[in-house]
């Protein structure tokens, strides 16, 4: 089984999979495979050759309807401190062409519900996903994580991946571009995705963002996220 994250940006997908190395001692490691990003099609044919997967994508299956200026997910992310990603186009053509595999969506007797657990073994039928990741950072880390222009911030996300025992095989997650490490986070929450330690957010009708964990807090709190550091006053204009 791989566990994929995929991230759009710039006009490209990254992809990123995760296989699970098992030993006779725990924990199980999550070994990473990075791709060169690519266009949409070229992607989706590398999630399909590797048989079975899930898929977690980073981007909006859909753009706000009816002239609001986000999804009811979003704002529900927005509210407890997580910026939602982007609407793209190709995020959408993503989602395409992957549908054959199964979309997630939360079952009907839940359609009036606002958020949710993730049914265990969902992924055997609903194998691809959205979710965000910042808010599987936030999710996993029990707090809101910095912002990525900040040094700590990237800082933060890797040292994360590393405590959930993502390894790189290429090398070392450091030396990463942000992408990858967003798209390792999208893959770590296709993993608990399938094995039945995950949760949903959103309004069904339009689309739901799937999060580690079983139910999301109500904030995330931003106590301690960055040390606070000393700057001096700026001089009084005569």
């Amino acid at each position: 089984m791989r566990y994929c994250g995929i991230v759009i940006s710039a006009g490209y997908a990254h992809l990123c999979s995760l296989e699970e190395v098992r030993e006779a001692e725990p924990p199980i490691r999550l070994r990473a495979s990075f791709f060169e990003p690519g266009p949409v099609e070229q992607v989706a044919s590398a999630v399909r050759s590797f048989g079975d997967a899930v898929v977690g994508i980073a981007a909006p299956i859909s753009p706000p309807r009816d002239d609001r200026q986000m999804r009811f997910c979003d704002e529900q992310l927005r509210r407890r401190g997580v910026f939602p990603v982007e609407y793209d186009e190709l995020g959408r053509r993503m989602f395409q062409a992957l549908a054959n595999r199964g979309l997630f969506a939360p079952p009907e007797d839940e359609s009036d519900e606002r958020d949710g657990t993730v049914d265990e073994g969902a992924y055997s039928s609903m194998s691809v996903f959205e979710t965000n990741p910042d808010g599987v950072f936030s999710a996993l880390h029990g707090q809101r994580v910095p912002a990525k222009r900040h040094p700590i911030g990237v800082q933060r996300r890797i040292v994360e991946l590393l405590e959930d025992h993502v390894e790189d095989d290429g090398g070392e997650l450091w030396f990463r571009r942000i992408e990858e490490i967003d798209a390792a986070a999208a893959a770590l929450a296709a993993h608990r995705y399938a094995v039945g330690h995950a949760c949903w957010v959103g309004d069904p009708a339009e689309g739901v963002i799937v999060l580690p964990g079983s139910r999301l807090p109500e904030l995330f709190s931003v106590e301690g996220a960055v040390p606070p550091v000393p700057r001096h006053p700026l001089p009084e204009i005569s």
